[in-house]
């Protein structure tokens, strides 16, 4: 039991606490992942890209200071021959300076059910573990261990469950009359939702971003997984980093970088890569849901049986 808690902790991602308050000076280095446990197929060019978006011009110097900080997870220090099933040390990111402001924070759902690993790190930077009754607010990231899980009612009474292992940010979220929009972005993990008011009207903007693909839907239930090849809360694992669906009620509408698609009700959709193009049910059992095994037959239960049919032959012998 120490052992699989142990490993538990290196899978899990940690989150650096900064207090809301603070001023940052010039130099000063702000950031929120601080670790990341490298699945098997993962590439550094892939973690850098998908965990420093907005710095696209500073991915070449990222890459070489995780190198320099993991020389442990290098073969001969060489950036294509990253080792799998280790622990990284990300670098800080540099942030320009800043005054301290106070902001109201945007309640946008509130947490229905939490097991296991459950955060959330809102826009001050500050780490929440989330419970059953807590809210969640506009911009925070969502993060579940590998035994974790949440789920959310949201604003729009849409439900929504984090499977574990997984990060998500509410970027936007809003439901006023002539203001509609639901916009979130998977960027690990797997989840299961069930669109609420928004997405209903025509002019509602309705988004699951992911680094693979884009998802609008229609009055929808789905099921969705991405960049996760390690399965977990029994789930199996998939070998690669690419977008699995499974459309359970109503109709999404999957974009790519080279192609768009409609999903319909009992229909699965598989995406190798953002580069890749969509192909139509190719999802196996285990990969969106956990397998549930059918109970083993209880060996006591047969030698009872057995004496039962033995004792009416005798019976019926007489």
């Amino acid at each position: 039991m120490r052992s699989i808690q142990l490993k538990s902790l290196f899978i899990m991602l940690f989150i650096l606490a900064i207090p809301a308050t603070a001023v940052a000076a010039k130099d000063d280095y702000k950031t929120e992942i601080r670790y990341l446990h490298v699945q098997p197929g993962q590439t550094l060019h892939n973690i850098v890209s998908k965990l420093y978006p907005a710095k696209k011009n500073e991915w070449p110097r990222i890459r070489q200071d995780i190198i320099r900080m993991n020389p442990h997870a290098f073969v001969d220090g060489k950036e294509s021959r990253m080792k799998a099933d280790i622990r990284l040390t990300l670098p800080k990111t540099r942030i320009k300076k800043t005054k301290a402001l106070t902001k109201v924070q945007k309640h946008v759902g509130d947490v229905v059910l939490a097991r296991g690993q459950a955060l959330a790190v809102g826009r001050n930077k500050i780490t929440r573990t989330l419970k059953a009754g807590d809210k969640v607010f506009l911009g925070d990231k969502l993060i579940t261990g590998i035994d974790g899980f949440l789920r959310l009612r949201m604003i729009d009474k849409a439900l929504l469950d984090l499977r574990c292992y997984s990060i998500m940010v509410i970027e936007d979220y809003e439901l006023k009359a002539d203001n509609r929009k639901s916009v979130l972005n998977l960027l690990q993990g797997s989840l299961r939702k069930i669109t609420g008011e928004i997405g209903k009207w025509k002019e509602d903007v309705y988004e699951l971003r992911t680094p693979v693909a884009g998802v609008g839907v229609r009055g929808t239930e789905y099921a969705l997984r991405v960049f996760q090849s390690k399965g977990c809360g029994g789930m199996v694992d998939t070998g690669d980093d690419g977008l699995y669906l499974k459309v359970i009620k109503g109709i999404v509408d999957v974009h790519t970088k080279k192609a768009k698609i409609e999903v319909a009700k009992g229909d699965s959709l598989y995406i190798k890569s953002a580069e890749s193009k969509p192909v139509k049910n190719v999802v196996k059992p285990g990969v969106l849901s956990p397998v549930v095994e059918k109970p083993k037959p209880d060996p006591e239960d047969d030698s009872i049986s057995s004496w039962w049919w033995l004792l009416a032959l005798g019976l019926l012998a007489l």
